[in-house]
């Protein structure tokens, strides 16, 4: 089997995480600059970023997520699970928050504003290809992984106390660790349904 469709297909969300023994974070750090200048972009505008945040960072920030989302939730069981959930993402070894930055993409608007409806839309495209590409290359290193949306509950700790300027939005959370927890099977929707030929 081709080694990326292996890896596309052996990916699962993984939550339940714990520290990887020999953490290589410059590893991590090469591996996520290369899928961020790698991956294509609308006009090449290059406006999708990330910050990684490992060791106590990455402690301190579930830790706030944990404190901002509980009060939400009445539920008890509902809290047991957000615990679960958020003591699994602490466990790892670090996240990846994604960033849009705003400032390119109105820059884009302005220069070609026969499609400034359109930026919005190849913007998400774009992060999606970041995202995906930087789950599968944790992967190939032997992390569990799995994108989380706590923005905008989590945004302004993000700006003020990981000191990400504000012209950047939040788009997702990926924590990243050694797979604690059980590797799920998952179903398909049988492909008659989703690929054609003509």
């Amino acid at each position: 089997m081709n080694t990326v469709i292996k890896a596309i297909a052996e990916r699962r969300s993984m939550t339940q995480l714990t520290k990887t023994p020999s953490f290589d974070k410059e590893l991590v750090s090469t591996t996520i600059k290369d899928v961020l200048k790698h991956t294509p972009s609308a006009f090449n505008s290059q406006s999708s970023g990330a910050l990684v945040i490992t060791g106590d960072v990455h402690e301190a920030f579930w830790e706030e997520v944990r404190h901002r989302v509980l009060p939400l939730v009445s539920d008890e069981k509902a809290i047991i699970r957000t615990n679960k959930k958020i003591d699994g993402f602490k466990a790892g070894d670090g996240t990846v928050i994604f960033l849009e930055n705003q400032t390119i993409n109105q820059s884009l608007r302005e220069r070609f504003p026969l499609y400034a409806s359109s930026v919005d839309l190849w913007a998400d495209q774009g992060q999606g290809f970041v995202q995906y590409g930087v789950w599968l290359a944790l992967h190939e290193l032997g992390f569990g992984v799995s994108l989380q949306h706590y923005n905008p509950l989590i945004d302004d700790y993000i700006y003020d106390k990981l000191k990400v300027e504000r012209h950047f939005k939040i788009v997702g959370q990926m924590p990243f660790g050694k797979i604690a927890g059980e590797f799920s099977s998952k179903s398909y929707i049988d492909l008659s349904q989703r690929y054609f030929e003509r």
